[in-house]
């Protein structure tokens, strides 16, 4: 028997005798679980609040198909400029704080979960500021940090947020001098790490905006590409063209317009 038709079984076994809490998973994912879906026995799996994902607009459950299709969209041009190139690391930034680029990052990264060829890490790199775990409505006790600074295992910190095909790592608590810590040799060898271990893996990393701080720019040189995400009608040009002079030499994916005024819900990708 193969390691899928025994995931298979053992989701099956699972769901009769009334144990998916007690193994992490909840009837709904267990139900979902598709041949090519992970099995995690090692990853910590968590059941997320659906009222506290819809509060922040994570696509995971959201119920409005034109929201899912913006996002989606933005999937297929990732995908398209990145996948026959084996670019498969991508860094998610930002013009200033406060322009979306925390929610761009997790719901690119749902939306490539649900791909049939992918599966996708979300690394909270924003070391100052981490939001990704308040987003998810997630414990974040431990992350990125503890690895940098205490050794502690990345096992121990990875999260699949009940998500299949997509795991987590939270940036732990918040440190100052994050800059150095980025720039570290130990980070550039777990992001080629990361890059390597999985062929159909993409990772997506949340990084801090670009024109506040340099951790940004320091962390662009790890990876294949780099989306900017710009607020619609708060952003000026001059704004816009100084990120993109920051990134000058490397690869920028693409400009993501978020709060346009397009549709019902006042978003635009």
């Amino acid at each position: 028997m193969s390691k899928i038709e025994k995931a298979l079984e053992r989701a099956r076994k699972m769901r009769h005798e009334g144990q998916e809490q007690a193994e992490g998973y909840r009837p709904s994912e267990v139900s979902r679980l598709q041949v090519g879906d992970p099995a995690y026995t090692k990853t910590k799996v968590m059941s997320l609040d659906r009222c506290h994902l819809e509060r922040h607009r994570v696509m995971t459950l959201m119920d409005n198909p034109e929201i899912m299709d913006y996002y989606n969209l933005l999937r297929t041009q990732v995908l398209q400029k990145t996948r026959h190139k084996g670019h498969n690391t991508i860094m998610i930034t930002s013009v200033l704080p406060g322009e979306g680029k925390t929610i761009t990052a997790i719901n690119l990264a749902v939306s490539i979960a649900r791909e049939v060829k992918q599966t996708v890490l979300l690394v909270d790199t924003d070391l100052r500021h981490p939001k990704i775990h308040d987003y998810l409505g997630c414990d974040a006790e431990k992350g990125l940090s503890d690895y940098l600074q205490n050794n502690v295992p990345l096992a121990e910190l990875l999260v699949n947020p009940g998500i299949a095909k997509m795991v987590v790592l939270p940036a732990g608590r918040p440190l100052h001098g994050s800059t150095d810590i980025l720039g570290s040799p130990k980070m550039e060898k777990l992001v080629e790490e990361m890059k390597r271990r999985y062929a159909e893996r993409y990772v997506i990393f949340d990084c801090p905006p670009v024109l506040s701080v340099p951790d940004a720019l320091v962390f662009s040189s790890y990876v294949d590409g780099v989306i900017l995400v710009v607020e619609a009608g708060r952003t000026t040009k001059d704004q816009i063209r100084k990120a993109v002079e920051v990134f000058e030499d490397k690869n920028i994916v693409g400009l993501v317009m978020n709060r346009g005024e397009s549709g019902s819900r006042g978003y635009y990708y």
